[in-house]
């Protein structure tokens, strides 16, 4: 199993867009093969962090993941909207 956490630090201007996009690509990435959780968490609205935190069955499946075209597409398309985003990944 690998578990995956982001940390991200959206620009103020964009961090809800940056929600509401996410909400939206998730239920495409939560009917991927492998994927077992993939959740945004946020401590409230006045924090600028946002943490997400994935599971999935593989690394295949995660890389299949991340060069999947929906995801080349949401990761050019808010590339430019943050001050800071780390992503860690963990293998059980």
């Amino acid at each position: 199993m690998i578990i995956v956490t982001v940390k991200t630090t959206p620009k103020s201007e964009y961090k809800q867009e940056y929600i509401k996009q996410f909400n939206e690509i998730a239920t495409v990435i939560r009917q991927e093969t492998g994927c077992l959780e993939y959740e945004l968490y946020q401590k409230d609205e006045e924090n600028p962090e946002v943490f997400i935190f994935e599971r999935w069955d593989s690394k295949e499946h995660l890389d299949a993941h991340l060069k999947s075209e929906h995801m080349i597409q949401f990761f050019s398309y808010t590339s430019s909207w943050f001050e800071k985003k780390v992503m860690d990944v963990y293998e059980l």
